[in-house]
């Protein structure tokens, strides 16, 4: 029986139309193995690792298990040969990892660059006080969030704080099963309609009202002025050590505490806090660290940088010198003579991909999306030639050159992935890493990451096939020739 036109299809339109298909019809059963095993292990990195030092430390782990060194600026001149395997820190926030290569990093190298930090509720520098009958936390959220999507959601209180002595503890409550976990109250229904119900979305709750319950009994100590206060103290300081001074050289946020989970029948979608940018930087530094042993033809990097989310400033954002001072230090270790000159070639020679999340098509808000290039849950990696607002403020804007360079690694490697942007011209945007590199080292870079629903919520949503996609996309881009 011969097929009939509808089913045949228009070999022209097949030729010369582009369209992206569902990332899992075009895995191999070997490769829908890997992305379920790769899954599994995305999972434990959700849970293990909710803050950016975690996330730090979590790499650094992995890394030494694969025979990486820690190398500190300044403390050597050690030369480096193809094939090792180094990485270095900052403050704990900022980790870079490296793989030798055999080309001088004058001519070329490739890197990766990712955040480790996601929108959350931070403490206040003087946090607690007591009104009411309870002992309460007050808060300053981190990033662009809903507000109102925090309030009643179980949080988790984690960080450190440095004692005046100088010695640092790690604070960690409402992780372990039996753990207490704080929350931020909502106003009920009953009540809600005449105080709430005329607040814009954005102000159903304010950020001055995102008080965190801590406590509600009092001290036995009836010659106290605060007693529910003192009480939460009291604990804090049987457990920790700590006084309420310790409050000012602390830095404690509150996290979702909902554990990750798959999504659906088919286990085909995970949620979880901090996808943005988890998945990219568990992607980038599984990528890098499951090469094949041995030297690259270039040296191929992964790094992964703080405060995105607040603008990348400070000096663990990616604004920051540090990583320059890395690179110049790596190509100085492998020979390249120390000139301004050697190092502006190095960091031009930079081929970068910023791994950032990008919005998944959202099946009850389509509206918002522009439906010709919105990215869709399923299809692949996004790249994303620019991000930013309205004009196209605040965006790197790759070049045609390099998106064609891009183009032919992935294809060449048969990485599904797929083109896309933010949103609708108008309807809002974001930024990402990749114009800081772009202006401090002159350098190619394009943003390519995960789709993701519920972006910025407590509870983000990420497809397992889009999972695997990334990695193999990092993969491909580090090994090119």
């Amino acid at each position: 029986m011969s097929e009939s036109k509808d089913e045949k299809g228009s070999e022209l339109e097949k030729k010369l139309s582009y369209k992206a298909e569902f990332a899992w019809s075009k895995y191999s059963d070997e490769q829908k193995n890997a992305a379920r095993i790769l899954a599994q292990d995305y999972l434990v990195f959700l849970k293990e690792t909710r803050t950016e030092r975690e996330r730090v430390a979590f790499a650094e782990r992995l890394a030494q298990g694969k025979g990486f060194r820690q190398l500190e600026l300044g403390n050597s001149a050690e030369p480096l040969k193809p094939g090792e395997k180094v990485y270095y820190i900052n403050r704990g926030k900022n980790i870079a990892l490296f793989v030798i290569g055999e080309a001088p990093m004058t001519q070329r190298h490739h890197f990766i660059g990712a955040h480790g930090d996601f929108p959350r509720i931070d403490l206040k520098i003087h946090p607690l006080y007591e009104k009411d009958g309870f002992a309460l936390f007050k808060t300053h959220y981190y990033g662009g969030i809903k507000k109102y999507q925090y309030a009643t959601v179980p949080l988790v209180l984690t960080g450190v704080m440095v004692k005046k002595d100088g010695e640092v503890v790690k604070i960690d409550v409402g992780s372990e099963p039996d753990d207490p976990v704080f929350i931020i109250p909502d106003l009920l229904i009953h009540l809600a309609r005449t105080f709430q119900g005329n607040r814009k979305a954005f102000d159903t709750i304010k950020a001055e009202e995102m008080n965190a319950l801590a406590g509600a009994l009092q001290i036995g100590d009836d010659k106290a002025k605060d007693r529910f206060k003192l009480n939460v103290l009291s604990i804090l300081n049987e457990k920790y050590g700590i006084t309420e001074d310790d409050f000012h050289s602390a830095e404690l946020s509150l996290v979702p505490t909902i554990p990750p989970r798959y999504i659906g029948l088919d286990k085909s979608l995970i949620g979880g806090a901090g996808q943005d940018d988890g998945s990219c930087t568990f992607l980038a530094v599984r990528a890098l660290l499951d090469m094949t042993a041995g030297a690259t033809p270039y040296t191929t990097g992964v790094g992964i940088f703080d405060k995105e989310e607040t603008g990348s400033n400070g000096p663990t954002g990616a604004q920051s010198s540090w990583i320059r001072a890395v690179i110049a230090d790596i190509a100085a270790r492998t020979g390249v003579k120390e000139s301004l000159t050697n190092m502006n070639l190095v960091f031009s020679a930079t081929r970068m991909i910023s791994a950032d999340v990008t919005a998944a098509l959202d099946p009850s808000f389509g509206g918002v999306h522009d439906p010709q290039t919105a990215a869709m849950a399923g299809k692949g990696v996004v790249v994303e030639k620019y991000s930013g607002s309205g004009g196209k403020h605040g965006t790197n804007d790759a070049t045609a050159e390099y998106l064609g360079y891009v183009r032919r690694v992935f294809n060449d490697a048969k990485v599904p992935f797929q083109f896309g942007t933010l949103g609708q011209v108008d309807a809002g945007g974001g930024g990402t890493i990749a114009m800081f590199f772009a202006q401090a080292f002159n350098c190619d870079v394009v943003d390519c990451g995960v789709p993701v629903l519920n972006m910025h919520s407590p509870y983000e949503v990420t497809h397992i096939a889009d999972l695997y996609s990334g990695y193999l996309a990092y993969q491909a881009f580090l090994s090119a020739k």
